[in-house]
């Protein structure tokens, strides 16, 4: 009798064991399918209807700040530039120093932009993904390389002056997916992606249309995806962030390399 109890209290004991690895595989196979989703598409699962949307929450979050940095710097670069104007009414080597200054700062993107252009649009695609599973979603979304891409293929055919969702383009600027959303100059950003170029209008259209292009594939897949309109007329936003430099500098001409210099 004592065998018999024995062996009835070992097997009641593996069937907890196996209940509870049974549980816990259902949780994480729920977590990881959660994750998978939150990783790129910005939303969690689904409950009684109600979908939570990190991208609105995380651009909720830092729209108040962003704009409070970005009043604090046009207020400092408008104060800067009537500093500017008034130094350019003295002499003339005075007045070409501060023309210079402006013509530098222009084209390093530290001052607003006007001209005609093109203006790209980038979605997600509303359509289900190739491939079905919630890890298999990547080819519906825009992702950090796409917009490196468009980037890329507008200076390659003239453009003057590039933003991405208000963000000017400029030496320093990174764009990468961090998280459920891509950061542009360290800014969160969420589809829809407007980028918008100054320069001649045709020649962008038609360098951004070109077969086998930047928008090939994404065309192939939902040509919906993209939307490219001319405008005569776009206004750019100045750089918002820092343009000190930490560690780079230009270098310096020691006393023998100005001798050499004159000579």
């Amino acid at each position: 009798m004592n065998l018999y109890a024995t062996n009835i209290t070992h097997k009641s004991f593996w069937y907890q064991i196996s209940a509870v690895c049974f549980i816990l595989g259902l949780i994480l196979a729920a977590a990881v399918v959660t994750a998978n989703q939150i990783s790129r598409t910005g939303k969690g699962p689904s409950v009684a209807g109600f979908t939570y949307d990190w991208n609105r929450e995380l651009s909720q979050a830092t729209e108040k700040k962003d704009a409070e940095y970005e009043t604090v710097l046009k207020q400092k670069n408008e104060y800067i530039t009537k500093l500017e104007t008034r130094l350019s009414k003295g002499n003339s080597a005075t007045s070409l120093i501060t023309r210079t200054l402006q013509e530098t700062k222009f084209n390093a993107g530290l001052t607003e932009a006007l001209g005609p252009g093109i203006q790209v649009t980038l979605t997600d695609s509303n359509r289900g993904p190739l491939v079905g599973g919630e890890g298999m979603k990547q080819n519906i979304l825009i992702h950090d390389s796409d917009l490196n891409s468009v980037v890329n293929e507008l200076k390659a055919c003239g453009s003057e002056a590039i933003s991405v969702n208000g963000q000017r383009i400029v030496a320093s600027t990174a764009i990468r997916c961090v998280g459920p959303v891509i950061h542009v100059n360290g800014v969160p950003s969420a589809p829809p992606f407007v980028v918008q170029a100054i320069g001649d209008p045709d020649g962008l259209f038609a360098g951004m249309n070109l077969p086998g292009g930047v928008f090939t594939e994404l065309r192939r897949f939902d040509p919906d995806m993209i939307r490219i309109d001319k405008h005569a007329s776009l206004h750019l936003p100045a750089f918002g962030g820092s343009p000190k430099a930490r560690f780079a500098h230009p270098p310096t001409l020691s006393h023998t390399d100005s001798e050499k210099e004159s000579n």
